[in-house]
């Protein structure tokens, strides 16, 4: 006669096991998400020095008081990468109730004309802002510019080259400068703040010919005399051309 066996009782510890199991982690997500302990209370900014901070937290969205787990961090690394000064944003949890927001900053670098005024760039070419000249910026001429606003890369053929130029001068040339204009034939002018004028030529050995630059200028200036231009075409041999004296010939 067939007689159905029982369950076995190892059987059913495992099932007890798993069910209790269960009800654990239930009871966990619960008190995690619902806990008082892990409402979010400080919002701590990190890497920023030109915008504030409170103008980050708003743009942020995040709300005070939020269940620090049901805080959406990508969507709020999306919304804060909408900021034209913020080049890279992560945000972190640290339990039980703070927000870190990690921010890199976009540099300005130069300014643009355009329609009258003056835009801020980065090195990405990136328009950051409206800028002026009390920006102590260089302004970059000589380019066709066309922009769709703040945050978006401006397009120009040769700003990329121009750019790229800036970047290998001197830091302390650069901080000397008012102006840096390309002509139609490709050829890079530096202008300085007291009016020399530099001729860099093609952009080529930019980083050599800007040391050349700065050192020829310095030295001419403390030796007298008011310098029209250097002709830096070929560094080796710098050229230079002295402004003449009211009433001379």
């Amino acid at each position: 006669m067939y007689r159905p066996r029982a369950e076995a009782p190892e059987k059913k510890h495992h099932l007890v096991q798993s069910v209790f199991f269960i009800l654990l982690v239930s009871a966990a997500v619960y008190i995690l998400l619902q806990s008082p302990l892990f409402e979010i209370e400080k919002i701590e900014i990190v890497g920023n020095q030109q915008m504030k901070k409170d103008e980050i937290k708003e743009f942020s969205g995040i709300i005070p008081g939020t269940n620090i787990f049901k805080l959406n961090l990508s969507q709020c690394e999306e919304r804060l990468s909408m900021l034209p000064l913020l080049k890279v944003v992560s945000l972190e949890r640290k339990l039980p109730d703070k927000i870190i927001i990690n921010v890199t900053e976009r540099r300005a670098v130069a300014l643009l004309p355009l329609e009258n005024s003056f835009i801020k760039v980065d090195n990405d070419g990136v328009y950051l802002q409206k800028g002026t000249i009390a920006s102590a910026l260089p302004v970059i001429t000589g380019l066709t510019v066309k922009e769709s606003g703040p945050g978006k890369t401006v397009e120009s053929k040769d700003l990329p080259m121009m750019l790229h130029s800036l970047s290998q001068l001197p830091r302390t040339l650069i901080q000397q400068l008012s102006e840096m204009h390309v002509n139609e034939t490709g050829q890079i002018f530096l202008y300085t703040v007291d009016g020399t004028q530099g001729r860099l030529g093609l952009p080529k050995e930019i980083e050599y010919k800007g040391l050349v630059f700065e050192q020829v200028i310095t030295n001419l200036k403390q030796a007298g005399g008011e310098i029209e231009y250097i002709d830096l075409s070929n560094p080796k041999v710098p050229v230079v051309k002295y402004s003449k004296p009211e009433g001379v010939q």
